[in-house]
């Protein structure tokens, strides 16, 4: 039996996207219960956020085998404040991968599984044992600033927010018009391309390449095959911020295929660990130059 929500809990329960919607009032609900709650309010709503956010953490560095805890460090002293910088076996981990939950939740808009391109980045970063070298490369006590912050999304839609990441990742799907299937103007694409990039004149499908974002959406409706997706690939951005003075991140790769993005992951990682200075990666690109990273690509 489904439980009353206050004006609050419901309030932010709509800001959740609608296909995920049924899935978290579930979780929130069974929070509230478990708390004896007759009623939802905005605190059982957050409370369940927050276990979710715990429940993802081990995504971001997973424990290794033949790890043990390391002895108390001064180094660690304002991070220890935050669970999300430790693994479950107490290691710190210097880096923080979200990745979208798309394939969870079956999420019609879902190109590919972030958690598998997600899972490779995190194996990356251990083989090069990047926070141990990050520990070792930074003086005095390390500051959440100085973690690297990495996303990946299954769509567009980049609902774990890769362009406010130090590195982030989003799939794409690009899509062509293909000659010999003939447009029977049903406008099915036209009606679901969000951002108007599709028209249909005499027949003849045109797509404007400056709107499209690469969903792919419109080959999955066409039922004649006029447009149709061509490989899944990755748009790579890097520098993302939020803070004082936020920041998108730069785009260095549109479409790249995972390859590619995973070499650039090892230029940006090489390009803090080598660096002298402490600063956040967005500063370190504005120093050295995002031409720095694409020439190395």
């Amino acid at each position: 039996m489904c439980l009353e929500w206050d004006k609050s809990a419901s309030s932010l329960l709509e800001k959740v996207p609608p296909f995920v919607q049924k899935t978290v009032r579930e979780k929130v609900e069974t929070l509230a219960r478990e708390r004896g709650r007759t009623r939802v309010t905005e605190a059982e709503v957050m409370a369940a956020r927050d276990s979710f956010m715990d429940k993802s953490q081990p995504v971001a560095g997973a424990p290794q085998a033949g790890k043990t805890k390391p002895a108390d460090d001064k180094k660690l002293s304002i991070l220890k404040k935050y669970p999300k910088y430790f693994d479950s076996a107490g290691n710190p981990v210097l880096y923080q991968i979200k990745p979208c939950r798309g394939a969870e939740v079956n999420c019609p808009f879902l190109i590919t599984d972030s958690k598998i391109l997600a899972d490779k980045i995190r194996n990356r970063l251990e083989e090069v044992k990047f926070t141990e070298k990050l520990m070792n490369k930074i003086e005095g006590q390390i500051l959440p600033h100085h973690t690297l912050k990495l996303a990946v999304s299954g769509c567009p839609n980049s609902c774990s927010m890769p362009q406010i990441k130090d590195f982030g990742v989003h799939a794409v799907e690009p899509v062509f018009v293909d000659p010999e299937s003939a447009c029977i103007e049903c406008m099915k694409c036209v009606e679901t391309c969000r951002e108007d990039a599709i028209t249909i004149q005499d027949g003849q499908v045109s797509i404007d390449k400056e709107k499209c974002v690469h969903c792919g959406l419109c080959a999955k409706v066409c039922p004649s095959g006029s447009i149709k997706a061509g490989k899944k690939t990755y748009r790579t951005m890097v520098g993302g911020k939020v803070g004082r003075h936020p920041k998108f991140a730069v785009d260095i790769l549109p479409q790249a295929e995972e390859s590619a993005t995973l070499k650039a992951l090892d230029v940006c990682v090489d390009m803090i660990l080598s660096s002298k200075t402490e600063h956040r990666f967005r500063v370190l690109l504005e120093q050295q130059g995002i031409e720095e990273i694409k020439k190395r690509l």
